[in-house]
């Protein structure tokens, strides 16, 4: 579970910024399930879920992808002449078997400058390692082989995910436990729309479980979705055969995984008593969204893992929003723990629906640029004191908390009047 995340000259974040999820108010839970960052565009939102993907990657991928002697593949602050030089940093607090964790790095543009890892079984700080340059120092706690990963580490990679590569087993159980994360932005949103079927394929993996089908999920968002298909598609198998070709290790893919690729989505829709079968691609934004994000949240519940979505809110009804938060919000229906993270602009989740707090005062976030150096802060609603039971949206879109767009209150009529003007118009006042 995590408890917090912290970066420094990430993108716009240039000033140290942290994402703390332990709970502000009193929780039976070390740390909250649900996170909403509000902002301007263009505030840094999706910057800070930006610089949790590179925290992920970099700890999943730069041991066993990143090429001998490659660049960092980072995105440091570059609006002023130092932040380009310095190094970027990341670092976690997470739960590891119930003990408390603290990992973190910093890299420039050729190497890992700093790394570290400490644990907390009983309150007090026990160095597991920790590392500058390629000089590693060890805490007399970490036991097992430790010198097998220091030989295959490179400059360029992380020593806790060369660790992993070579099976140690307490730093392979954290390295685990911080892959433990899904990120859902633009290149994943749509994965109904160019895999549909695989979304079937996981829904019958559910069904076979216990839970509901995707028909029934959709159903109850009356979406007019009566149930789902799968079918043979010439188009999709053509595909898949690219991806087979350019993707390494496509034989150690499971067949189902291999069969679904070359199928599509169906969704069967009933009027009167006769049914109709439409493809995916016309099928509803909204639709497609829906069964994607509960597809994903329901594998992230199970699993136990965080969930990271940019943009929550894109062809979604403020409702079923809501009631995706639901399900991570219901120790009863999430009992491991899973999170759920993610950025909007919709202020109705601010307030009350159909007469519940939608978010918590310790579950909301708010992030805003400076204009002046173009640096982001990322800062807490609890900062603020309010009050329970306060009402967060008409505040939030008042401007009491920061973090909205200031417009102009004529400038955009201004200007069309002035176009206008220009061409000769009659322009009424």
């Amino acid at each position: 579970m995590l408890l917090s995340f912290r970066v420094a000259n990430h993108g716009s974040l240039r000033e140290p910024q942290e994402l703390n999820l332990v709970p502000a108010y009193e929780d039976h839970r070390p740390a909250v399930t649900v996170a909403a960052l509000y902002g301007a565009n263009a505030s840094g939102k999706s910057t800070v879920l930006d610089a949790f993907r590179f925290f992920t990657s970099a700890v999943t991928e730069s041991q066993a992808r990143w090429l001998p002697g490659a660049p960092v593949p980072r995105r440091p602050f570059l609006l002023d002449h130092e932040s380009r030089n310095e190094p970027s940093s990341y670092a976690v607090d997470a739960l590891v078997d119930g003990v408390r964790y603290v990992y973190g790095f910093s890299v420039t543009d050729t190497e890992v400058a700093e790394e570290w890892l400490y644990a907390y079984p009983k309150g007090r700080r026990r160095v597991l390692f920790e590392r500058a340059g390629m000089t590693m120092t060890y805490g007399a706690t970490l036991t097992g082989e430790r010198v097998a990963a220091e030989r295959t580490m490179r400059p360029n990679s992380l020593y806790l995910s060369a660790a992993a590569q070579t099976s140690h087993p307490r730093l392979g159980q954290v390295w685990k436990t911080l892959n433990r994360h899904h990120i859902i932005g633009d290149s994943t949103r749509h994965t109904i729309s160019t895999g549909g079927a695989l979304a079937a394929l996981i829904f019958e993996g559910y069904e076979a479980a216990g839970l509901a089908r995707g028909a029934d999920i959709l159903a109850m968002a009356d979406l007019g979705v009566h149930g789902l298909r799968s079918a043979e598609d010439d188009k999709a198998a053509k595909k898949a055969a690219l991806v087979a070709a350019k993707l390494e290790g496509w034989e150690a893919f499971p067949d189902e995984i291999k069969a679904a690729a070359s199928k599509s989505l169906q969704f069967v829709h009933r009027i009167g008593d006769e049914e109709f079968v439409l493809p995916v691609d016309a099928e509803s934004a909204g639709t497609k969204t829906w069964l994607n994000m509960v597809s994903q949240a329901l594998g992230a519940i199970i699993a136990g893992k965080s969930m990271w979505v940019d943009e929550i809110d894109v062809s979604l009804h403020p409702m079923l929003t809501a009631k995706l938060l639901t399900l991570f919000q219901n120790p009863e229906l999430n009992p491991l723990g899973a999170q759920l993270v993610f950025t909007t602009h919709d202020a109705s989740l601010l307030g009350t629906m159909l007469g519940d707090q939608v978010l918590r005062r310790d579950q909301v976030w708010f992030v805003e640029k400076d204009a002046k150096t173009g640096a982001t802060e990322l800062y807490p609603l609890s900062d603020f004191k309010p009050r329970k039971g306060e009402n967060f949206e008409r505040r939030y879109l008042a401007g009491s908390y920061g973090a909205v767009p200031l417009l102009p209150e004529t400038a955009f009529e201004d200007m069309l009047k002035k176009y206008w003007g220009d061409r000769g118009e009659v322009v009424s006042a």
